[in-house]
């Protein structure tokens, strides 16, 4: 009899909130909807697709791992219908029936509804995506991202023809439970909530924490694993506001960094290489997403990924200890074509309008003949400013390239990419039409995620299905392209006269230290920051493994040295490593995840996160896998020189940028020719 009478006062409150609140009670069930269809599709593409987020693979049923994860989506749904059903309880409490303003808060109420379910199907669609295109999920540096340094034509170009499916679906639902009969809403109403039980006790039952096993970003609730980042990052930004850069307090036209404490023996400067009669042609290769880890790698017994590049590494200089200025793009590339680190926040001078630090274009002279090449699409991941603004000639990308795609081999091909092997192409015919001297700069992709697959010619490993695999193989294809560029200057006698920069703009991880380390913006470990760097020319640079730690800052005094070209002594954040003391400098990274580090000649990196305000060491040379953080406490000297070069940095590169733009005369940035 009490089970009786508290099944019928259940049934008594579903009748009244399906009758009274009709909104809320379709909000429910499209709600329902919405996260089953995600967790089912999630699921499916888990367990079908050859790529999957984080190289995870569940190990349980297909069944059960959506029941294991699945009270979180239910735990959402429950507390959205509450929230709205509170709030349409207390709008109507607020005004009469009767009253002129009830018709007004009713279609508020709708529309509001309709708002916010228009914000979670984007964020589980999104979600659902990114797991599979970008090996992440929506979090806050997304959203900035979106908003930011992405058009909106360009994320509109992202949409296909399922995704409006996929928003237009649950509207119709709504609506058709909006004005179905009473009856029938009530027998929805309690079928919904019996199946809300029984999913619930089964996931509950069979869950026994094996869901903890699962990334994050595959575990929760999008919108929860957003919520959680955005309340993370909420205690972060008031310190950011205040480290915003004042460029009042001095005024410097250069920039001086701070150095740790401490004195150093007088530097030995290396007999430069004698003047050439003629000046020097450069190719700079950038290899995008290129870890020093992976390129000789034979430990899975798998064939070299890249036997060219290992080759010319022992004719030249081979920095074996070279590290990237930050683990994202923008400020990598940034790094090597100026010489100066980045912003150490988010924000990135290379894409501000006023950007206008010279690059190495400017410094070689106004009569080299320039031009970038890259397959990629320069609107997502490029300083395009800062090149623009530093006058290159031409630039040629996925925006103006005209030829095929990869779209065959994965969703994302349709907008960030070109065919690396005809890009290669053309940028072979462009060196071949080059008026000496002439700098060529080429920006790969292939190593990029998500790893296009170019066919068995171009394969060292079965295409299994892990990333791993496929980078390497794309490594390969990549070493194959370095090789056609090097013959091609070979073939038209152009090696001789020509300097070879190939070097990498970051690292790239594969799941080290955490299960969501894919990539390489997410954490500041070795395997994110470590890339490749080779300065090749017989001439200049014979042959020699540099084992000391170098940055992307080096690259430019280096090359100008090499080519005897002169510039100030304070002009740039690196070191030429021409120049050599018994104890070099420390360099510096930004980690997109909110960290500031360092690294000195001794091996011993610092680092300090800025969300967590907290700061450990890593000994590389006892520790090189990074598996022991050591306490800062021992350490005082290296951290307080750390938040020294920081805190000073950001404030001198744009006192240094202004210096720049006023001796320019510069009032409006001036675009390149770009040819067609």
């Amino acid at each position: 009899m009490r089970v009786k009478r508290f099944l019928g006062k259940c049934s008594g409150y579903l009748t009244g909130i399906v009758s009274s609140s009709e909104s809320s009670f379709a909000f429910l069930i499209c709600l329902l909807a919405l996260t089953l269809v995600y967790r089912v599709e999630l699921t499916v593409g888990l367990f079908t697709s050859r790529v999957r987020p984080f190289d995870f693979i569940p190990t349980q049923h297909p069944v059960w791992f959506t029941l294991t994860l699945l009270s979180y989506d239910l735990a959402f749904v429950f507390v959205c219908f509450l929230l709205s059903l509170l709030l349409s309880r207390m709008a109507l409490r607020s005004s009469a029936r009767q009253s002129r303003a009830y018709p007004i808060l009713r279609v508020s109420g709708v529309v509001f509804l309709h708002m916010v379910l228009i914000l979670l199907l984007l964020i589980h669609g999104v979600h659902g995506r990114l797991l599979f295109d970008v090996q992440t999920g929506v979090d806050t540096s997304v959203v900035k991202e979106a908003f930011s340094g992405v058009s909106v034509v360009e994320i509109l170009r992202l949409i296909e023809t399922r995704d409006y499916l996929f928003l237009l679906f649950p509207f119709g639902l709504f609506w058709l439970l909006r004005v179905s009969p009473v009856g029938f809403r009530i027998w929805m109403g309690r079928a919904c909530l019996a199946w809300m039980i029984l999913l619930l006790s089964l996931s509950l039952s069979v869950t026994r924490n094996k869901a903890k096993s699962a990334p994050d970003e595959i575990r929760l609730n999008p919108t929860i694993f957003l919520l959680s980042d955005v309340a993370q990052n909420a205690f972060f930004e008031h310190s950011y506001k205040n480290r915003s850069p004042d460029i009042s307090k001095e005024d410097r036209s250069g920039i001086q960094p701070i150095r740790r404490r401490g004195t150093h023996p007088r530097e030995r400067e290396e007999s430069l290489p004698a003047k050439s009669s003629r000046p020097w042609n450069i190719v700079f290769l950038v290899l995008e997403s290129v870890g020093t880890r992976y390129i000789f790698d034979r430990s899975g017994g798998n064939p070299m990924p890249m036997p060219f590049l290992r080759k010319i590494s022992r004719e030249g200089w081979f920095l074996r200890r070279h590290y990237t200025t930050s683990n994202v793009s923008t400020k990598a590339v940034f790094s090597l074509l100026s010489g100066h680190y980045d912003f150490f926040n988010r924000e990135t001078l290379g894409t501000r309008p006023d950007a206008e630090v010279p690059a190495i274009h400017n410094w070689v002279g106004e009569g080299y003949d320039s031009f970038l090449v890259t397959p990629s699409s320069i609107s997502w991941y490029f300083p395009t400013r800062f090149v623009k603004n530093s006058r290159l000639s031409e630039i040629h990308s996925y925006e103006n390239l005209k030829f095929k795609i990869k779209e065959e081999f994965h969703s994302l091909g349709h907008y960030i990419a070109r065919d690396e092997i005809q890009t290669v192409d053309f940028f072979l015919q462009r060196v071949s039409e080059a008026r000496e001297p002439f700098l060529g700069i080429y920006i790969s992709f292939t190593a990029h995620f998500p790893y296009f697959d170019y066919g068995e010619d171009y394969r060292i490993m079965e295409d299994d299905g892990r990333l791993i695999s496929r980078y390497y193989n794309n490594l390969y294809l990549l070493d194959r392209m370095i090789h056609r560029i090097y013959d091609h200057l070979q073939e038209r006698r152009l090696l001789e006269r020509t300097i070879l920069v190939i070097l990498g703009d970051h690292g790239q991880a594969f799941g080290q230290h955490h299960p969501n380390n894919f990539m390489h913006y997410r954490y500041s470990y070795n395997e994110n920051l470590e890339t490749p760097a080779i300065l090749y020319q017989p001439a200049l640079f014979k042959p020699k493994t540099i084992g000391f730690p170098t940055s992307h800052v080096d690259i430019l005094p280096t090359l100008l040295d090499a080519m005897r070209v002169s510039y100030p002594p304070k002009a740039f954040d690196g070191k030429s490593l021409f120049k050599n003391g018994t104890e070099r400098e420390p360099i510096f990274f930004y980690g997109l995840e909110e960290s500031i580090s360092s690294l000195d000649s001794h091996l011993l990196k610092v680092q300090y996160s800025l969300k967590k305000k907290r700061c450990w060491v890593f000994d590389l040379k006892r520790d090189p896998d990074e598996k022991n953080p050591l306490d800062c406490s021992s350490y005082t000297v290296q951290a307080e020189a750390l938040h020294k070069f920081v805190s000073d940095h950001d404030s001198n590169l744009l006192k240094y940028n202004a210096a720049v733009r006023e001796k320019n005369g510069t009032s409006q940035p001036q675009a390149p020719v770009v040819k067609p």
